[in-house]
């Protein structure tokens, strides 16, 4: 399964190709299919409007390599205590998910993206969504292209964005690593 978007610009930033194929998460397993697929299509940018996919690109500030380690850290604290938790679980995600997720974007509103590195299916991680503050961690997808076909969907996006008036717009605008 493809999704196509409208693309504003030049793709510039593919980021580390050699990373994207040969990394690997603690569960021994790689980037999931449709990532890879995304960061080879479109690269670095700001996806629907909204999201940064943090794609490999090494030690750069917007780096999946370096981002994910900074997500991770804002909420150290609750992996290490269960007592320390200062943010909500939707239905059916318990604290000890949280070991499992694994972040790779952010929206311009503040949403999280994770994979659930626990569920490899299809070449794919469930994908989770939270803002930390009133957006409990709630799975939004099974793929990358299944949450964008229900971000721009009419009928689909307010599974993902509740409070939302319309869908996302299928756009991609590159960004340009600054040097």
């Amino acid at each position: 399964m493809s999704f196509d978007l409208i693309t504003t610009g030049d793709c510039l930033e593919k980021g580390d190709l050699d990373a994207l194929e040969t990394y690997v998460f603690k569960n021994g397993k790689g980037f999931p299919a449709s990532y890879k697929e995304f960061v080879k299509k479109y690269g670095y940018g700001v996806t629907c409007n909204l999201f940064i996919i943090y794609i490999p690109m090494n030690m750069y500030g917007d780096s999946f390599f370096v981002r994910s380690k900074e997500v991770i850290a804002t909420y150290q604290d609750v992996l290490d205590d269960e007592e320390e938790l200062w943010f909500d679980f939707g239905p059916n995600v318990a604290y000890s998910k949280l070991k499992d997720l694994m972040p790779f974007s952010v929206s311009e509103n503040g949403d999280y993206l994770f994979w659930d590195i626990s569920t490899y299916n299809n070449n794919e991680y469930d994908i989770y969504m939270t803002n930390f503050k009133g957006l409990p961690f709630a799975k939004v997808a099974s793929s990358l292209n299944e949450l964008f076909d229900k971000i721009t969907s009419e009928r689909d996006f307010r599974s993902v964005f509740p409070f939302s008036e319309s869908p996302l717009p299928k756009q991609f605008k590159p960004l340009h690593k600054e040097r």
